[in-house]
């Protein structure tokens, strides 16, 4: 907290940047102001506003003095005042700002920390942080947004009497992070925008001021958008009270950059609603796509299904003319008696069965194609083997007999064994006749 920074002068409160000010661009403090109030001093006229009664006394004018200040003259009553200090950054505000008009307006009569009641006839506490009235024109500083109350800024607008107020806060009420900037937004509601003040001690020409103003983006988001920004001594003020950054003014720069900022706003929205649309045709085309696709194997699976039905049909009339004919079709030995399954069927050369080449012993040949023996008939007996060996030579030629299994009627084909060349037949194991070679070569020559 800084020390006491105000004093009760002829019923009037006088704050210590009332000392300041600045000649041809350097920050001095005012030599007749700081007579005049150690003169008030000496004769007891200077008095702690909290109306405890002490005397006060100017502390200015030595260089190792890091802060200007009013202090209690009877160290006695020092226990009885009650006085709040001010923070620093809030005093060293006032002193730079102090400076300020001082330099831009050239006015005898600026006073700082002026009650509303000595401009209009209210009762109400709150103060302007200075005023010039030749100049009509008053600065109202607020260190706290929280400070910045709907009453007290209804009540300096309405008790200005034509005096254009300027509102001016501290950097660090700057930002928003998205929120609705509520405290800042009651002072841009009236003035159109805010001005931020930044300072490095209490030094005016290292003091900067930025003005800026308060919207929603695209994303409905409140962000703090920039207007100017610089040096405090490159602002100034017009004969009717606006506030000038490098002689333009403010209220100009303002109302273009809102129409630049809506029309980029407008513009990204527009954007993002192309963009949209676009995703959404997209999604759309997609699901069309996907829909013509699912078509597509719904036609494909139908199609398969009927192939499949035909197939099955065709197979069934197939089947069934097989079944129907298989007498006719086991006669001849011309190709293989197979149903559309797969299925071998023999007739059994002995007996006349007709059944699958499960239920025979043997098959099959160059004279008996779709002819076999089944198992029913394959005895093994000496009668049936005479039977079966008299009606092959009977049925065969030499040649032939040379070429036939005499067992089954299967085709014999050289083989290698343990002692040499044989013949053996091609339904073995089912049929084991063998015959060497020589034997074979005699029969035939």
């Amino acid at each position: 907290m800084a020390q006491r920074t105000e004093a009760l002068c002829d019923d009037k409160i006088i704050g210590i940047e009332s000392i300041f000010t600045i000649i041809n661009g350097r920050q001095i403090n005012i030599k007749g102001k700081v007579e005049a109030l150690r003169e008030k001093s000496r004769d007891n006229k200077l008095f702690c506003p909290c109306g405890c009664g002490a005397n006060l006394v100017l502390v200015a004018g030595d260089k190792q003095l890091r802060e200007q200040h009013f202090r209690i003259k009877d160290a006695e009553k020092e226990s009885e005042c009650h006085i709040v200090t001010e923070g620093i950054v809030s005093v060293n505000s006032k002193i730079v700002l102090k400076c300020w008009l001082d330099d831009k307006l050239q006015a005898d009569d600026i006073e700082s920390r002026v009650p509303i009641y000595a401009v209009n006839n209210s009762k109400r506490k709150y103060e302007f942080s200075f005023i010039s009235r030749d100049k009509k024109v008053a600065v109202s500083y607020c260190h706290l947004k929280e400070n910045l109350s709907d009453a007290k800024l209804s009540i300096l607008d309405k008790n200005s009497k034509g005096i254009k107020v300027i509102h001016i806060v501290d950097e660090e009420n700057g930002g928003t992070d998205g929120q609705y900037p509520e405290w800042l937004m009651k002072i841009q509601k009236r003035q159109g925008y805010c001005l931020l003040l930044s300072i490095d001690g209490r030094e005016y020409k290292k003091a900067s001021l930025s003005a800026v103003f308060y919207a929603q983006n695209e994303d409905e988001l409140w962000t703090e958008v920039p207007l100017v920004s610089g040096p405090l001594s490159d602002y100034n003020i017009s004969d009717n009270g606006d506030v000038l950054f490098r002689d333009k003014s403010l209220n100009l720069i303002c109302d273009r950059e809102k129409e630049t900022f809506k029309t980029q706003i407008e513009n990204k929205k527009l954007i993002r609603a192309e963009e949209e649309r676009k995703r959404r045709e997209a999604i759309e085309r997609e699901l069309l796509e996907r829909e013509k696709r699912r078509i597509e194997a719904q036609k494909r699976l139908e199609e398969e299904a009927r192939q499949r039905e035909e197939l099955l049909e065709k197979q069934r009339k197939e089947r069934e003319n097989f079944y129907k004919n298989i007498d006719s079709i086991v006669v001849q030995q011309k190709y293989v008696a197979v149903d559309p399954d797969g299925v071998r069927f023999i007739k059994c050369k002995y007996c006349g069965k007709v059944s699958t080449d499960k239920d025979f012993i043997n098959y099959g040949g160059s004279m008996g194609v779709n002819v076999g023996t089944c198992k029913d008939c394959n005895k093994n007996s000496k009668e049936l083997a005479k039977e079966r060996s008299e009606r092959f030579i009977a049925m065969t030629s030499k040649r032939e007999r040379a070429l036939c299994c005499p067992e089954c009627g299967g085709e014999l084909r050289v083989k290698q064994g343990r002692y040499g060349d044989f013949y053996g037949c091609s339904n073995f194991p089912s049929c084991r006749f063998t015959s060497p070679m020589r034997k074979q070569y005699q029969n035939i020559s």
